[in-house]
């Protein structure tokens, strides 16, 4: 595959003014519900304030949107793992179909796939401006992470999700107790990549990662000293051995000798301080790396593909529910019966519940609802009442009538 892609970014935050969005770092936006599906159904159902009676006939017509759309998310998930077999590191099993190595058109076509997957799980891939300043803030302890871009092919790095974490740093003021603040997080985090020269990609997923610890996910980010760290080490250095000169050259070669071992002493220790402090940041780093992939690592390769797919199933159930039922209430002249009207009550309904801005992804709520064909008005947003809703969706499901739906949006059959 032609170029080298590269893709990446976390955000991070401070009680002060320590904020990547100061220093031009821009967040995607944050399609993600963060309300488990079947724990949104059950608190819709018991939102009589909110829906009146329609409430409680909500669970019914949701287990036929989790049945029809676990198929469409099987049929897809299968398409996908087959079309990755061909490039998976931890294959197991022997490709008795292809005797030659994957070719460029494998790749773009698991590319495409993969893409689409993210995207239908509420992810989000960060620019390459986001990739810059996320590297640049990203720095460790003076350290400066520098990307080898010859070595790897392809790497993107998607996004999902906010959350705020605490952390605790020594400083001045507490240099034993040090200081909890709060950084800002993103709940999941997948990287996509394929090393130079090599068939394989890699696909990882992982959970709760701020951006001060960004590098520590990258398998082609080398630490070196920064150029501060270098001049002062060279500048100390040099000024020791202009002193010695100039001792040298007032007392006399007589008593250089012992001069000498005076002033070397101290510069050998003050080079070793140097040298100490940049190998502890190196293997503070590595600790850092360590722990994020032993401990933030959710799954790799075709485990992290099945639990993406997962998602994408999650994401649909909630903004169709969320949707149908708001439609319905609109029908009843309770509800503003227009897209940008139902888009905001939805927002304002999910940050009342979870104290979090959601950016209701209402386009993708709509095409669920064409495809199950449940709007009886799509111009006025007015859906089917819900005994005729339940009745066309248990046919659906039992046809399995849009089984191939993600294949379909791809160009692509069902194999």
């Amino acid at each position: 595959m032609t170029g080298r892609r590269f893709g990446l970014g976390f955000l991070n935050s401070r009680f002060a003014v320590t904020n990547i969005y100061d220093s031009g770092f821009s967040r995607p936006d944050n399609r993600f519900i963060p309300v488990a599906s079947d724990d949104l159904i059950d608190y819709l159902a018991a939102d009589e304030n909110t829906f009146g009676e329609n409430s409680s006939k909500i669970r019914e017509v949701a287990n036929w949107f989790i049945r029809i759309l676990e198929q469409e998310k099987s049929a897809f998930e299968r398409l996908l793992i087959r079309s990755y077999s061909r490039v998976n590191p931890d294959r197991e099993t022997i490709d008795v179909l292809n005797s030659g190595p994957p070719v460029d058109s494998d790749f773009e076509s698991l590319n495409t796939k993969v893409q689409h997957m993210l995207e239908k799980a509420n992810f989000e891939k960060l620019s390459d401006a986001q990739v810059r300043t996320a590297i640049e803030a990203g720095n460790t302890q003076g350290m400066r992470v520098k990307l080898d871009t010859e070595s790897i092919e392809e790497m993107a790095i998607w996004v999902r999700g906010r959350a705020t974490a605490p952390f605790n740093r020594r400083t001045l003021a507490h240099p034993i107790r040090g200081e909890t603040s709060t950084i800002a997080i993103f709940n999941r985090l997948a990287l996509i990549t394929r090393p130079a020269g090599e068939a394989n990609v890699q696909v990882r997923l992982f959970k709760d990662i701020p951006i001060r610890n960004v590098e520590a996910l990258l398998p082609n980010a080398n630490v070196r000293m920064g150029m501060r760290d270098a001049v002062v080490m060279a500048g100390s250095g040099a000024g020791a051995v202009w002193t010695l000169v100039a001792k040298v050259l007032a007392v006399g070669l007589v008593a250089a000798s012992q001069l000498l071992w005076i002033i070397a002493v101290p510069l050998a220790g003050l080079s070793w301080k140097m040298f100490s402090g940049y190998r502890r940041a190196i293997k503070n780093r590595d600790s850092n790396r360590a722990r994020h992939l032993y401990f933030q690592n959710l799954g790799a390769n075709r485990s992290a593909i099945h639990m993406i797919s997962y998602m994408i199933c999650e994401e649909e159930i909630k903004e169709a529910v969320l949707l149908y039922t708001f439609c319905l209430d609109a029908e009843a002249d309770r509800r503003p019966a227009s897209e940008t009207g139902i888009k905001t009550e939805i927002e304002k309904y999910l940050n009342e519940l979870t104290s979090i801005e959601v950016d209701f992804d209402i386009s993708d709520a709509i095409e669920t609802l064409d495809r199950l064909g449940l709007w009886k008005d799509r111009t006025e947003l007015r859906v089917l009442g819900m005994a005729e809703a339940n009745a066309k969706l248990e046919l659906h499901a039992r046809q399995g009538l849009s089984r191939g739906y993600h294949a379909g949006l791809l160009g692509i059959g069902e194999k």
